[in-house]
């Protein structure tokens, strides 16, 4: 059992991030794709950034963990869900985006490469990625989940073997500058 399929730890983690706003990477994100374009979330998680994506794009939402995928199943009815492993996306369907929030940090650095090789493969024509990370020097383990941290630099020459990077912005979640925000379009094969 993965710690996000146990239900006391789910409740822990909203209730941790009860206080979440992620409007700052909202306003970067719409600078770069279009109202009513389509979206796949990976890691979904409780929801709170699908109640945005939901309200301004055609939105998939997903997660490894069936205890979110549940749970926000009952929550947005409306809204497509999804069961994939981050690490290993293997569907069909095509999107303008993928966005996750402080999701791709539970990857080690090859997984991190091999889920952004995947993602190239599922977004269509000048699709963008659009994820955020955590900053720092060393990984940490925490309660048996994994948070890769990457200095900024680092992270952008791996994101940049597959992808242009068009924007970045460095933000404040705990500590100045703790997290980055990048949006990254598939490089051109031509």
């Amino acid at each position: 059992m993965s710690f996000y399929d146990k239900p006391s730890n789910v409740d822990k983690y909203i209730e941790m991030c009860k206080d979440y706003d992620g409007s700052n990477i909202y306003d970067v994100l719409q600078r770069y794709l279009n109202k009513g374009k389509s979206v796949l979330e990976l890691g979904t998680g409780p929801g709170f950034d699908i109640s945005f994506l939901s309200k301004h794009y055609q939105v998939t939402g997903s997660d490894f963990s069936e205890e979110f995928l549940s749970r926000c199943i009952k929550k947005f009815p409306k809204i497509n869900f999804l069961n994939i492993n981050a690490s290993n996306i293997n569907i069909n369907e095509k999107f303008n985006c993928i966005y996750s929030n402080k999701v791709l940090h539970h990857l080690t650095e090859s997984e991190l490469s091999s889920s952004l090789l995947a993602q190239t493969k599922i977004l269509s024509p000048n699709g963008i990625i659009a994820h955020s990370f955590w900053l720092g020097e060393e990984d940490q383990m925490m309660e048996g989940l994994l948070f890769s941290y990457y200095r900024k630099e680092h992270l952008i020459a791996l994101i940049s073997d597959q992808y242009e990077i068009l924007t970045t912005m460095s933000y404040q979640e705990f500590e100045k500058d703790d997290s980055l925000f990048i949006i990254a379009k598939v490089k051109s094969t031509t």
